[in-house]
């Protein structure tokens, strides 16, 4: 039998490789890895959440594109600076799962809306709208104290709610800076439909009104902004030496290493375990449902991280961006 065929009929009887089992290696393979060792960049989901937000901008007469970079753990957008901080752990499928499974949830909507939350404080920075006499008379004082707890007005009709529905409940209110991502993030949204949405809300409706002025009239927001600093930048995960099997959420108090609930969900033991906590950042999901108006408000007692929108996110096709 000429040799050719011995090896032919020898591959055919060799047991066909499971995936699952390939699948499982490579996971403990990357599980063992380094943080700093990874090699991120924007793929996948995020970078389509990436180009539908900049196709939005530009759908809007906006061509700027703030810089959108992987870096801390968190969205947060860099104090007065066109710098967006995009969670190094979102940049693909395969590690955007395993938050998803161990440590706490993010949907493709909710990162869609915590990065218009985010690309609305970088437009305002970049164009410094904050600036503005009637900015100022329509959202209030940007120089006001920025602080971590605030009072909210659970009946009030005078702000927008679009990340209520994602654990950031009357976000708005918090500082006019807020009250502006919130405002701008739901009039960017496609879906939102707010001239509907927000008709019974007379103040809410003037500041998406505004928005609408400025861009779309006045075209504020056209050609070169007249500021382009970045700002910090925080790259957390380029210098961090823990295996990812070790990485805690840094400053989420109480949270579990990946190790812990690795453990936990495959122990004969263990009883059923809830699904992971909404991540309580700036994130978008659903467009805003004034129905939370009738009293159906969630509790106010989030922890939310103390850098909020105002200090701190790798870009795409004008994505230095990622």
């Amino acid at each position: 039998m000429p040799l050719a065929a011995v090896r032919s009929k020898r591959n055919n009887t060799r047991p066909a490789t499971d995936d699952r089992v390939v699948r499982e290696v490579g996971l403990q393979k990357l599980l063992q890895t380094r943080i700093c060792d990874l090699t991120l960049k924007v793929e996948d989901v995020l970078f389509d959440c990436l180009a539908q937000v900049t196709s939005e901008l530009r759908a809007k007469g906006i061509s700027f594109i703030p810089a959108y970079y992987l870096g801390d753990d968190d969205f947060w957008t860099a104090d007065r600076a066109t710098s967006v901080n995009v969670p190094w752990y979102l940049a693909n499928a395969l590690l955007w799962q395993l938050v998803n499974d161990h440590l706490f949830e993010y949907s493709r909507d909710e990162v869609l809306m915590y990065l218009r939350h985010e690309t609305g404080h970088a437009i305002n920075y970049a164009f410094e709208l904050w600036k503005r006499k009637d900015w100022a008379q329509t959202f209030g004082d940007f120089r006001r104290p920025y602080r971590d707890v605030f009072p909210a007005n659970s009946w009030s009709r005078d702000y927008v709610r679009y990340l209520h529905r994602a654990g950031m409940y009357h976000y708005a209110q918090k500082h006019p800076d807020e009250d502006f991502a919130e405002t701008f993030a739901v009039w960017l949204d496609p879906s939102s439909r707010w001239r509907r949405r927000y008709k019974d809300w007379q103040v809410a409706l003037v500041k998406l009104e505004y928005i609408d002025r400025i861009v779309d009239v006045e075209g504020v927001c056209k050609g070169a902004p007249p500021n382009q600093r970045l700002g910090t930048r925080l790259r957390n995960h380029q210098g961090n030496r823990r295996r990812l099997l070790r990485h805690r959420p840094r400053g989420r108090s109480g949270s579990r290493r990946i190790s812990q609930r690795l453990a936990r969900d495959i122990s004969p033991t263990a009883r059923p375990r809830t699904p992971p906590a909404r991540c309580p950042v700036r994130s978008a999901f659903h467009p805003a449902t004034p129905a939370y108006a009738d009293g159906q408000d969630e509790p106010l007692d989030r922890k939310i991280r103390s850098q909020g929108h105002r200090s701190f996110s790798t870009p795409t096709a004008g994505f230095e961006h990622l």
